[in-house]
């Protein structure tokens, strides 16, 4: 996930009210009230109301294993499942998964804005484009913006609940201009953003690219702190690599691993059939995370190095009562 430069008014916020002396900073764990030195995580499942299988992974996930937060993609066709699971279940947290590409041959979307409003996110069949390059390519920043504003306000309108935003395919990261309006929304409408502002261990092995811009995106975070939101020390994005359906002892070399600080690891655990192996070629891997979520050597190691689990929901909850 490659991360952009903030802006240069940003900075300048950030270097005049004195918070450019990170390496002095605790991790963003402490500052919402855990103990020094704790490693909290976040696992997080993408890709909710894509399909039934992706649904059934988040839930059972959820209800039988290690999964805390899920993500919902607006404008897919399943959304309508996993909204009734809400309504019953009103304590899970869900936020909402930003899609602005559709990567998949035989299974497409379209944005959930008035195509009208929205033409440069629309491919030459009118759905939406199928890479991260093509939305920068084509897109402007006010129908990015547009578009993000509509999926929101269809979710206000359905009553699913909001606990954060992230993105599919890191779509929001593609440029300056994207990440500075996905973040400002955030902040406008007080729902957490996914951005890592900490020490960013595993971030930067996965992203040696990111050295560039890790000032920056730090100084971006300490902004979104600023107006009350939370944020992350760290992220791993890796385990959609794992090209296999037995991920256990991968986690679990990645947990072993782990710097103090409030980490997401993100996953896409899901219930593998044929028909979703006519969706997408990722069945197998998908079906490795949902395994080792339901899997007890997991749920052992996590609770014998006294690692936390935690949700968006908990971290803002904290991030209210934190200075």
């Amino acid at each position: 996930m490659k991360m952009p430069t903030c802006t240069v008014a940003a900075m300048l916020l950030v270097l005049s009210s004195g918070l450019i002396a990170f390496a002095e900073e605790p991790t963003f764990a402490e500052r919402l009230g855990w103990p020094e030195g704790a490693r909290v995580v976040i696992f997080h499942n993408d890709d909710a109301g894509l399909c039934h299988e992706a649904n059934i992974g988040s839930i059972r996930g959820v209800e039988e294993g290690l999964i805390t937060s899920w993500s919902v993609m607006m404008p897919c066709a399943w959304v309508s499942e996993i909204r009734d699971y809400l309504k019953a279940h009103p304590d899970v947290c869900s936020g909402l998964h930003l899609t602005l590409t559709c990567e998949w041959d035989k299974y497409r979307w379209r944005p959930v804005a008035c195509a009208a409003d929205v033409p440069g996110l629309l491919d030459p069949d009118g759905y939406m484009w199928g890479g991260v390059r093509d939305v920068a390519q084509n897109a402007t920043a006010d129908e990015f913006e547009a578009e993000i504003r509509a999926q929101i306000a269809l979710a206000e309108r359905m009553g699913l609940p909001i606990s954060h935003l992230d993105t599919h395919m890191g779509t929001v990261y593609a440029t300056e201009e994207f990440v500075q309006r996905y973040v400002a929304i955030g902040m406008e409408k007080q729902i957490p953003v996914m951005i890592p502002g900490g020490h960013m261990t595993i971030l930067r092995e996965e992203n040696p690219e990111l050295a560039e811009y890790a000032d920056a995106v730090k100084m971006l975070a300490e902004l979104v702190w600023a107006s009350g939101l939370p944020v992350l020390d760290d992220l791993h994005t890796a385990a959609y690599d794992w090209k296999t359906d037995d991920k256990t002892d991968r986690f679990i070399e990645v947990l072993r691993g782990l710097k103090p600080g409030v980490t997401q690891v993100i996953i896409h655990a899901t219930e593998r059939t044929p028909n979703f192996d006519q969706i997408s070629g990722s069945g197998e891997l998908r079906q490795g995370d949902l395994n080792a979520m339901l899997d007890l050597k997991l749920k052992q190691f996590i609770e014998e190095e006294g690692i936390i689990l935690t949700n968006w929901r908990e971290l803002k909850q904290r991030r209210a009562k934190a200075n």
